[in-house]
């Protein structure tokens, strides 16, 4: 059975949904998250793997993508960081992992250790690109593309119902964890990690890790320049 090239290695494999990145499948008890070669960007045309619309298709982006996903999956998990992950295979290109329940539609959890991107068009009065921010910053923006994904706060996520006291707890303690372990990982490889995000949600009811971790979550620099997404995924 073939599912948009993806050849099916289990009869009961059920299509579930058709993301911009990634379309997902039900294995049993289990999800597959299958990774396309699908680039996102603005409606500009530019490119951004931050964007919220599909600008079109670059051959070996899904492989990359899931290469540096599955090392830090099982870094993590080495060091006892909770995730939804199980499996990868990256010949098929898929993630297996269990089933997981987003916080409200999607939270990204983001780390920032120098301003750019977005920060820098937030506060440019009060920072310049390329500044060493002088405390890590904790955000958090919720996914909705209509809205341009909105920045919130612990507070307003306990006030809207999408996580209690102790859960907006966990989720700072555990963005920062995970956050550090991949900053001193890329500091060995001689990348300076300016910024990066993270997907949170529930499995059973925990905070963990979910979706992925790949070079179109953070920007590092090495030697004073900024990576491209392929210069920072083949240094894996």
């Amino acid at each position: 059975m073939t599912f948009c090239g993806f050849v099916c290695y289990d009869i009961n494999m059920e299509f579930i949904y058709k993301g911009k990145t990634k379309d997902i499948y039900k294995d049993g008890a289990n999800y597959v998250l299958k990774f396309k070669d699908t680039v996102t960007g603005h409606p500009s045309g530019e490119s951004d793997p931050g964007g919220n619309v599909v600008i079109g298709e670059v051959a070996g982006v899904a492989k990359n993508a899931l290469k540096v996903t599955k090392y830090y999956f099982e870094l993590l998990q080495q060091k006892g960081i909770a995730s939804h992950y199980i499996s990868c295979d990256l010949d098929a290109m898929t993630l297996t992992v269990m089933p997981a329940k987003t916080i409200g539609k999607g939270c990204e959890f983001i780390m920032r250790y120098v301003a750019t991107g977005s920060f820098v068009r937030r506060f440019g009065d009060y920072c310049t690109d390329g500044q060493i921010l002088a405390k890590p910053i904790y955000e958090i923006t919720l996914k909705d593309d209509k809205r341009d994904d909105p920045p919130v706060t612990g507070k307003i996520l306990r006030a809207l119902g999408l996580a209690t006291k102790e859960e907006k707890t966990e989720m700072k303690k555990l963005t920062k964890e995970i956050c550090a372990i991949v900053k001193e990982d890329l500091a060995k490889r001689g990348v300076d990690l300016w910024d990066i995000k993270i997907e949170l949600g529930k499995v059973d009811g925990k905070i963990v890790l979910i979706d992925e971790i790949s070079a179109g979550n953070m920007r590092g620099y090495k030697a004073g320049k900024k990576l491209s997404y392929d210069e920072l995924s083949e240094l894996f």
